[in-house]
């Protein structure tokens, strides 16, 4: 229902894939008015838009000016089987931000289209909802809060500067770094992914068939950002070990890079290959002139992540704050802490 505090000159209605730029064009003015940078490109918000699970048209509810501009927007996302951990995201431009009439909407309205998905979650399954804010972005936090969502994580964006040449990796004994043939090795990433995540903060366990398409799509939708000669896997023979996947830009700056994956195993952990597997990846992009390359983390991460990538040189920028709020109470499916 439209606010009676809305201006009658405000439109209302789902996104379309004609608003693609205005969307880039608020996305970045926000991250612009945090940290500086620009975060979102067209060709990175269309492989979202254009994913076949996300229906923008469906998924998604934006408000406009009187200039047609673009200035709130919330999504759900389509999470796939088994629907216990829904996302959502809502953001307002800058220039509006003190609006918390639209902030509150956007909320209610995210609310209201995940309640749909919540039946297909298996019976007696706990259900819940997140969303998240930078720390310093006090009016997202504050809309979050009025909503009914608690603060449960703060998630670290991480950042090396190259500018030397980083340390040598050291491998293990019998361990040997390749590049990822992307096409025919997309199943055993995906095994190798659910393996090194089960234990992290946050994981759901979805069917094996489902994740190798959720890859799939991943690996399709990065566009130019991806770059194969900088996605390597650490071998073991024929198993992989554990898996850097570094991309190619961030939003359209070539002159940092981004850990789109880093993960090890379980049976090969403690041995050094993830802190190699980085050393490596940052050796490759210094050659190519990279000036940086960042990641983002759990910065309580259960297998002690943060101390490795400090000791990997590298420091925290920013820090993201997740939030979520119950929709069914019923067993948590979601991993919260390791097994005794």
């Amino acid at each position: 229902m439209r606010p009676s505090s809305f201006p009658e000159t405000w439109t209302i209605r789902s996104a379309t894939m004609d608003d693609l730029e205005r969307a880039v064009d608020m996305f970045n003015a926000r991250s612009r008015a945090f940290h500086g940078q620009d975060q979102s490109t067209v060709e990175t918000m269309r492989g979202w838009w254009e994913s076949p699970r996300f229906e923008v048209e469906r998924d998604t509810q934006i408000v406009l000016d009187d200039r047609n501009r673009l200035i709130g927007w919330a999504h759900v996302g389509e999470p796939g089987e088994p629907y216990v951990s829904l996302g959502c995201g809502v953001i307002t431009h800058p220039d509006v931000a003190d609006r918390d009439d639209l902030w509150d909407f956007l909320f209610a309205w995210s609310l209201e289209h995940a309640s749909r998905l919540i039946p297909r979650a298996p019976e007696g399954a706990k259900v819940i909802i997140s969303e998240s804010a930078l720390d310093e972005d006090g009016a997202r936090k504050a809309g979050a809060e009025r909503a009914g969502f608690e603060m449960v994580r703060v998630q670290n964006t991480m950042r090396i500067d190259l500018e030397t040449q980083p340390p040598a990796p050291v491998w293990p004994e019998g361990i040997l770094v390749r590049p990822v043939d992307v096409e025919a090795e997309v199943e055993g990433l995906a095994v190798a992914s659910r393996e090194a995540f089960r234990d992290h903060w946050g994981y759901v366990e979805s069917p094996l068939e489902q994740s190798i398409e959720d890859w799939r799509q991943w690996i399709a939708s990065l566009g130019e950002t991806r770059d194969p000669s900088l996605w390597f896997v650490a071998c073991d023979g024929d198993e992989i070990a554990g898996v850097g996947l570094f991309s190619a830009e961030i939003a359209g700056d070539k002159t940092r890079s981004y850990v789109e994956s880093l993960s090890v195993r379980p049976a090969y952990r403690k041995r050094g290959i993830a802190l190699a597997l980085l050393r490596h990846g940052f050796r490759e992009v210094y050659k190519r002139g990279y000036e940086a390359v960042e990641l983002d983390m759990d910065s309580e991460n259960l297998t002690g992540a943060l101390r490795l990538y400090e000791r990997a040189g590298m420091h925290v920028i920013r820090q993201t704050l997740t939030y979520e709020k119950v929709l069914r109470e019923g067993e948590d499916l979601i991993t919260r802490e390791l097994d005794a």
